[in-house]
């Protein structure tokens, strides 16, 4: 079979629990979160933190780490990803609007 196939596989029989995890870790930081944000702002948070784990989940799962160790991972994932995320597209506008500043 090939490596795509036994990957969605394995995902639909099991990784999903991944994006639910990731949520999971998300909904725990809303929770002890001191400032109030909007509901549509913690949807996304939580939607972001998801699909994140998700990715995490497909580049891991191939690697020879105890399961444990992965859990964690997709966790402490889904906690800070709406923060990476934020800074990747903050950098990217940064290049977007003066790119010679970045190739020098």
């Amino acid at each position: 079979m090939e490596p795509e196939k036994t990957l969605l596989k394995e995902f639909v029989e099991g990784g999903w629990i991944i994006t639910l995890i990731g949520g999971a870790a998300m909904i725990a930081r809303i929770l002890t979160m001191g400032n109030k944000i909007g509901f549509v702002e913690q949807v996304k948070k939580i939607f972001v933190a998801s699909i994140s784990a998700t990715i995490a989940w497909f580049i891991l799962e191939q690697t020879d780490f105890p399961s444990l160790y992965k859990a964690i991972t997709y966790g402490i994932i889904g906690v800070v990803s709406p923060e990476v995320i934020g800074g990747l597209v903050k950098l990217g506008k940064k290049f977007q609007s003066n790119p010679e500043k970045f190739i020098d």
